[in-house]
């Protein structure tokens, strides 16, 4: 008795260490989009590569993430404590002193996560992946309730002698006979965690996979979102919705966001040359030092956007609303398309206060 007190102890006085002022690293930006949208969030993960996101110490009680792609996250001392997260992605995770108290796991994937002194005391974890998971000795099962579906880290399932040795509950269950587990982002694990080219190791395998990859983008909700410097070269992002996003420094080259709401964003310095902007909305948008190079805005709505110094060499202007948009220091050539759809002339330049480039 005294043991199971100490235990106790230790995974109460670890859980607030953890959640002190000092050990916080979360973005809160980050955790914001994860806790409002989980489309847009497994997307931004697809997007930025799987690249690891650091959720250290982040408040997640009762927090709705199920089918949410944690893939190699760091939830290093979070608080997830009464959180849904069926059918989540937590392979190669980092749940070290994570509190998971009375969490609903069921069908989470966790192969390969780190689980030292992570509580699930009172967790569902029926049907969770536990396969490979590391040093689950040093982790609170008590009171946890997992099932013959339930696959423990050794690879194999479930039973009530583990459940017992573990002070966990075991529940018997018509047997799940699915050989693989099906989860968000699934194809991330096997990804290098450093940031990397968009499509690179999907083209890897093959054009079946890029064009999958590159349709599951079209109409998310990026909303707010903060997606500083991702890679999304080439991406399908018709009608996708970046109102009020931060895309500063992104690559967005050749990307098509034809129809795409990009009201109010924050896009300096992203690179949209060649990229296919016909009839978005960028209402407002702050484009100062954007390359638009080769774009087509055809039809495009720039009411009141800021372009000061933005490169619009070649750019397709043709039908655009430019009323009250700063084209400052914005760089014009003569192969860039007025709304009029006439090609641009110096002295339209100096009308507009841009800088001309001869041929």
């Amino acid at each position: 008795m005294k043991q199971k007190w100490h235990k106790a102890t230790i995974f109460t006085v670890g859980a607030m260490l953890a959640m002190h002022p000092t050990g916080l690293s979360y973005d809160q930006k980050t955790l914001d989009l994860l806790n409002q949208n989980i489309s847009a969030w497994n997307a931004m993960r697809l997007v930025t590569q799987g690249r690891t996101i650091d959720l250290s110490g982040a408040p997640l009680e009762n927090a709705d993430l199920s089918a949410a792609c944690l893939v190699k996250a760091n939830l290093n001392g979070a608080f997830v404590k009464g959180a849904r997260l069926v059918n989540a992605n937590l392979q190669e995770a980092n749940l070290r002193w994570s509190v998971f108290e009375k969490a609903d796991l069921r069908g989470a994937n966790m192969m390969n996560a780190k689980l030292f002194e992570a509580n699930f005391e009172g967790a569902n974890l029926k049907g969770a992946s536990l396969n490979g998971a590391t040093l689950p000795e040093q982790a609170n099962f008590a009171g946890a309730t997992l099932s013959n579906n339930t696959i423990l880290p050794a690879g194999n399932r479930a039973d009530a002698r583990w459940c017992l040795l573990h002070n966990a509950r075991f529940v018997p269950e018509p047997e799940n006979s699915s050989s693989t587990m099906t989860s968000p982002c699934s194809e991330l694990s096997s990804l290098p965690s450093k940031p990397s080219s968009f499509f690179s190791s999907i083209e890897e395998r093959g054009e079946r996979g890029k064009r999958g990859l590159q349709g599951a983008l079209s109409d998310v909700n990026f909303e707010k979102a903060s997606l500083e410097k991702a890679d999304m070269e080439g991406a399908n992002l018709v009608n996708a919705n970046f109102y009020k996003a931060t895309l500063a420094g992104a690559n967005l080259k050749g990307a098509n966001l034809q129809g795409a709401n990009l009201d109010r964003a924050f896009l300096e310095r992203a690179d949209f040359s060649n990229a296919n902007l016909s009839k978005a909305m960028l209402f407002g948008a702050m484009l100062a030092g954007a390359n638009l190079s080769g774009a087509n805005l055809e039809g495009a709505s720039l009411f009141n956007a800021n372009l000061e110094g933005a490169n619009l060499a070649g750019t397709n202007l043709n039908g655009a609303n430019i009323m009250d948009a700063n084209f400052n220091n914005a760089t014009i050539s003569p192969h860039t398309i007025l709304p009029s759809g006439e090609h641009a002339t110096a002295n339209w330049a100096v009308m507009r206060q841009a800088l001309f480039m001869k041929p």
